[in-house]
């Protein structure tokens, strides 16, 4: 029909889901792209799923990778460190081991990407497991507090607060985006002599 504007392309976001063995990754983005939810999940090396969603009325095609947690992965989960553009970090409200592995996990990506920034969102799953509750939402509130992050308690099996998840983790890049660059890091001045000062070998981290 003539007059009407084309429509806008979406921007594309990678956007990587962490943490521990069985905290529900799979889940969440199988409920989130499919709006099933998985009774039994094969460990996997890494899923890939995708989902055309708009937000603040622009469209975003999100590809979201499912990182395994296995740890003898290191150097696969570091490649989606490094060149993700979003991460959504999760644990278990049923498990305090999940919980405290979020902090080392945190470290080792602020780490990789260096200045680079890190668009993140805390996310408590299987928020529907009162009983067997080891992490209050105190605990996770206070942890995003830390990190200025948002935080969301979810459950994957009845679809509470999914979409949330993904629809807060674009507004966090589209919010890194608009920010201004931080200025460079002055380069130290080079002494006069290195050789003397510096050993041959040395660690630049």
């Amino acid at each position: 029909m003539a007059g009407l504007a084309p429509p806008r392309p979406a921007k594309g976001y990678r956007v990587v889901l962490l943490g521990s063995a069985s905290v529900g990754k799979t889940a969440l983005a199988t409920q989130f792209t499919c709006g099933t939810f998985p009774t039994h999940c094969e460990p996997a090396v890494e899923d890939l799923f995708s989902k055309l969603i708009e937000v603040n009325k622009a469209p975003a095609l999100l590809e979201i990778v499912d990182t395994v947690g296995a740890t003898h992965l290191v150097t696969l989960t570091d490649l989606y460190l490094r060149n993700g553009d979003g991460f959504v970090l999760l644990y278990s409200v049923d498990s305090a081991a999940s919980f405290q592995a979020l902090r080392p996990l945190r470290e080792r990506l602020r780490r990789l990407r260096g200045p680079r920034a890190a668009p993140l969102v805390l996310v408590a799953t299987k928020a529907d497991l009162d009983a067997e509750r080891q992490v209050l939402t105190a605990q996770g509130r206070a942890l995003a507090r830390e990190w200025r992050c948002p935080f969301l308690e979810i459950t994957a099996k009845s679809k509470l607060m999914v979409d949330q998840v993904f629809t807060q983790i674009v507004r966090e890049m589209e919010t890194q985006a608009r920010a201004p660059a931080r200025a460079p890091v002055p380069v130290p001045a080079v002494p006069p002599r290195p050789q003397q000062t510096w050993p041959s070998e040395r660690y630049i981290g």
